[in-house]
């Protein structure tokens, strides 16, 4: 029978799987990336990345943006809504560093920090640059289709 993640954590002190879903992104990519959870102490600090397992049993991979005197305040860095109540009894880890076409990254390094500071410090500016992102991709995908719908009718006029 294959052990539970806070199991192995607790024996090795740390745990490396594969990541599934868009939360973290563009910080962590859904199936290229491979993230190692570490023991954490407690209490969390402000952007620490735990793992903790929400009540319907799916565990959850979110930044801490916050303390209440009900839990933790986390959300995904892809994310503008904040979920509170995370409390230390479903925190399994938190998150030391993680991988990504072989290269190894952490949560100490300079780059990693830029990030945070930029990205992270200001879910007001989160939410807009995400609102920028969803419509550019949106923008893209209908440019995209009316050039090609364009292309194709001149090509048709051109024979």
């Amino acid at each position: 029978m294959p052990k539970k993640i806070e199991d192995v954590i607790s024996e090795y002190g740390f745990y490396v799987t594969e990541t599934k879903g868009t939360s973290m992104y563009p910080l962590i990519k859904s199936d290229c990336s491979d993230v190692c959870i570490v023991k954490t102490d407690f209490p969390l600090k402000k952007y620490d990345v735990p793992l903790y397992i929400r009540k319907d049993g799916t565990y959850v991979l979110h930044r801490v943006l916050g303390k209440t005197e009900k839990g933790y305040i986390c959300c995904g860095d892809n994310q503008c809504v904040l979920e509170y109540g995370v409390t230390e009894d479903m925190i399994i880890g938190k998150l030391d560093s993680w991988y990504r076409k072989e290269k190894k990254y952490t949560v100490r390094d300079k780059g990693y920090l830029r990030y945070v500071n930029f990205w992270c410090k200001s879910l007001k500016r989160r939410r807009i640059l995400l609102w920028f992102l969803w419509k550019g991709k949106r923008f893209n995908t209908l440019a995209r289709a009316a050039f090609r719908k364009v292309f194709k009718r001149r090509k048709a006029e051109d024979k």
